[in-house]
């Protein structure tokens, strides 16, 4: 058995059943007394050895409230505490069942016993909670030897004395007759103590088998736990790479399409420098306007990836705070149809929508030249739908790339969730583009 230190939480539940033993260890010693010395009181030896129990349940309770005593008692101490406790509740009742036997000769120790099998559950309890199965058995035994051994040698009542009966009968055909009432005493008190200790072992084997099933229960939600850590860590590495993936199309679309329009039209300048500088000079010009126009879009982008308006105010809000944002900005009308139970969407979901409406925010005021606008965020069964239109002036999805719009990023962020992206434009006609996702995704 290791030395494992017990529970402090566990001391204190045996306190409380120490204290209330006690209490009727008390009610058992002084009141059946009193009662039967009513016309002569006077105290014996018995009465001394009874209230000896009392003291020794007491110094256990007493010990067991100090703090630093709590603190070293190993599971070998606990287990030599409930054995004590057991032994002297057994003690206590043989004692005071011939204190009373004194006074009401021939009376049935087993019916001034009726008590003791409830208080000897108490360390029962505590062993089968506490200790394996083999401990509950042990305790079994041992309570059984400890309830018959004071039969076997109490004066006048015990086997001993019934045996020299007998011999002294020797020779002589025994008969019914011949079985006194002490014999019959004697096999009642037996049979009641082997039937306890037979009640202790099967309450003893049910609560070890239920505590032994609970832990089994703990170990396996333990291991749960640690797989679901483990798949927690391995999500998090994933979702890391998928970030690192969305900074990448998030860079791509700010940052190198302006680097390289710059080297682009930073050539033409190169080449007409000495050809025709005036016309360079124009160029320049553009070249400047676009680098800052650029850099404006890059930390755009950089204050946009963290989300911090999508975090704030929710999916839907944050929709509407960024078409209103560019409708201020471009003078078009934006009519919104947005569903407000959405803002509990799934955080990956909920950032890629808003990535995807923001781009196409950005496209209607740079490019479509429209005055109305129309974003709409619908739930269908585990379907969500959204769909952005416009009255612009279009394009030929044909003639335009797909970079040029940020269409490819937007259709990887969709598809990289398991949905759907459609983009219908024609010229003069205006651009829609309608995207369908599962609410939760595997």
């Amino acid at each position: 058995m290791k030395n494992e230190f017990i529970d402090r939480r566990v001391l204190q539940i045996l306190r409380w059943s120490i204290l209330v033993q006690l209490l009727f260890l008390l009610l058992s010693s002084f009141s059946p007394l009193f009662s039967l010395r009513a016309n002569y009181f006077q105290v014996d030896l018995y009465d001394y050895i009874t209230l000896s129990a009392v003291a020794l349940m007491g110094l256990i309770l007493l010990t067991l409230s100090f703090t630093k005593v709590e603190q070293h008692i190993t599971k070998k101490i606990f287990l030599a505490i409930l054995y004590s406790i057991a032994l002297i509740t057994i003690l206590s009742r043989h004692i005071f069942s011939l204190s009373v036997q004194r006074m009401i000769p021939n009376s049935s120790p087993t019916l001034l016993r009726w008590d003791a099998i409830f208080f000897l559950i108490i360390p029962l309890v505590f062993i089968a909670w506490q200790f394996p199965l083999k401990q509950v058995l042990l305790y079994c035994m041992v309570i059984l030897l400890a309830d018959t051994l004071p039969m076997i040698v109490e004066p006048n009542r015990g086997v001993l004395v019934i045996m020299h009966d007998l011999s002294a009968k020797s020779g002589v055909v025994i008969t019914a007759d011949d079985i006194d009432r002490d014999i019959f005493f004697f096999l009642a008190d037996f049979m009641g103590s082997f039937a306890r200790s037979v009640i202790l072992a099967i309450v003893g084997w049910i609560e070890n088998s239920l505590v032994t099933v609970q832990r089994s229960q703990h170990e396996q939600l333990a291991e749960a736990n640690l797989k679901l850590q483990k798949y927690a860590l391995t999500s998090e590495k994933l979702a890391q790479t998928q970030e690192r993936n969305r900074l990448a199309r998030e860079l791509h679309d700010t940052l190198a399409h302006t680097l390289s329009s710059t080297s682009v039209q930073l050539e033409a300048i190169k080449a007409l420098f000495d050809r025709n500088p005036e016309q360079a000079k124009v160029m320049l010009a553009q070249t400047l306007d676009n680098t800052k126009s650029g850099l404006a879009e890059t930390r755009r982008a950089l204050v946009d990836l963290r989300s911090s308006e999508l975090e704030a105010y929710g999916l839907t809000q944050a929709l509407r705070n960024v078409f209103q944002s560019a409708s201020e900005r471009g003078g078009f009308k934006v009519e919104f149809h947005l569903e407000k139970k959405l803002d509990v969407l799934p955080d990956e979901i909920s950032h890629t929508i808003y990535r995807t409406a923001q781009e196409s925010a950005e496209n209607i005021l740079r490019h479509a030249n429209a005055t109305k606008a129309e974003i709409s965020l619908l739930a269908d069964g585990d379907q969500i739908k959204l769909s952005i239109r416009d009255n612009g002036k279009g394009f030929d999805p044909k003639k335009v790339k797909k970079e040029q719009l940020g269409i490819r990023g937007m259709r990887e962020r969709i598809e990289m969730l398991g949905g759907t992206f459609d983009i219908r434009s024609a010229e003069k006609s205006g651009t829609e583009i309608t995207i369908h996702m599962k609410m939760k995704y595997d």
